[in-house]
């Protein structure tokens, strides 16, 4: 029997972004994610492997067949919150966005 754990936290996006599972871009704002975890059994100290990851997607917009929750991989979304978040990749994030037919923010890109 392995023992397993939910995390909750909220996570805020400032630029549209895009997960594996979506057919198009997100919507910047706060979305609360809901982490399902398994202790490690092989760890010497415990510690705990990330397995999925639930999004709740709150705008109509982004939802898929009325379903409000997303289903990604942790390094999907660890990757999206990164490239979001680091001013040095605005040219790559600029690139993301005009791919999935979005107007970037930033000037760099115009």
């Amino acid at each position: 029997m392995s023992i397993t754990r939910t995390t909750h936290r909220t996570v805020t996006f400032f630029h549209p972004f895009h997960l594996p599972g979506h057919p198009g871009l997100l919507s910047p704002g706060e979305y609360e994610v809901d982490t399902n975890e398994k202790l490690d059994p092989n760890a010497a100290m415990r510690s705990y492997i990330k397995l999925e990851c639930h999004v709740h997607l709150w705008a109509e917009e982004d939802q898929i067949d009325g379903n409000d929750v997303l289903t990604v991989a942790p390094q999907a979304l660890e990757a999206a919150l990164a490239l979001d978040s680091d001013p040095l990749r605005e040219d790559e994030r600029n690139r993301m966005i005009k791919s999935f037919g979005g107007r970037p923010t930033d000037n760099a890109a115009a």
